[in-house]
């Protein structure tokens, strides 16, 4: 793909933003661009679900020299990991390769890890077209499971009632867990603060719980408390 020629120029400096909005609004026309930050342009829809702010996001991240694609998404309800590139298993802001989706497997080649392109515009524009039917395929669906968890999962019901609850000092709470944890080198094991216990201790106690979803449980308590001293 990235030796193959076509007819059409070459890709001028900035004309692939052109090219992704303009395909956005053909295919996903719901997605609207955010901005381009961190070499990444970023497309976002907005959903509010009972009390739920959802910030839905397409990431694109874009090269010429390398003449590749990198794609992921994230469903995201605390609005400080909106730009976020890291990765997320968790049950309140996952992120996920849009790759990974699209071959259901956690482990690619590199043929498999991106999409490609030749860096002209004819070529260029059908990846685009590539990478937003892949999304429309298995992004939506992936956000649509994910408003279904934030509606109807027991644990992400008691934790957010338990701090929608919560009265102590915001930017304290804030400060002593990120002490306990730069303290023990990021582990979450690490935080000992009693808020923190008491919130993983009440999301454990919860019975009817899958394994998957208990073994995160020491995340979710930690991105909890990082959504009550944020909003």
């Amino acid at each position: 793909m990235t030796t193959k020629k076509d007819k059409s120029p070459e890709l001028k400096k900035g004309e692939i933003k052109l090219i992704l909005i303009q395909t956005a609004s053909e295919i996903l026309p719901d997605f609207e661009f955010l901005a381009y930050k961190n070499s990444c342009y970023s497309f976002q829809r907005i959903q509010h679900i009972n009390k739920f702010t959802v910030y839905e996001m397409l990431h694109i991240i874009f090269t010429l020299k390398d003449k590749n694609f990198a794609c992921s998404i994230a469903s995201t309800l605390n609005p400080e990991y909106i730009f976020s590139n890291q990765y997320n298993i968790g049950l309140l802001n996952p992120h996920k390769d849009l790759k990974v989706l699209r071959h259901n497997s956690g482990a690619l080649n590199i043929q498999d890890a991106y999409y490609f392109h030749n860096g002209q515009v004819e070529t260029t524009t059908k990846i685009v077209k590539e990478i937003f039917g892949d999304f429309k395929k298995y992004g939506l669906l992936f956000f649509d499971n994910q408003i279904e968890k934030l509606k109807s999962n027991a644990i992400i019901k008691s934790g957010f009632e338990f701090i929608d609850n919560l009265e102590t000092d915001k930017e304290k709470l804030k400060k002593e867990i990120n002490d306990e944890l730069n303290k023990g080198g990021l582990l979450l094991s690490s935080i000992k603060h009693p808020i923190y216990i008491d919130l993983k201790e009440k999301l454990q106690s919860i019975s009817g719980q899958s394994k998957e979803d208990r073994q995160l449980i020491p995340k979710m308590t930690h991105e909890l408390l990082e959504i009550y001293w944020t909003r």
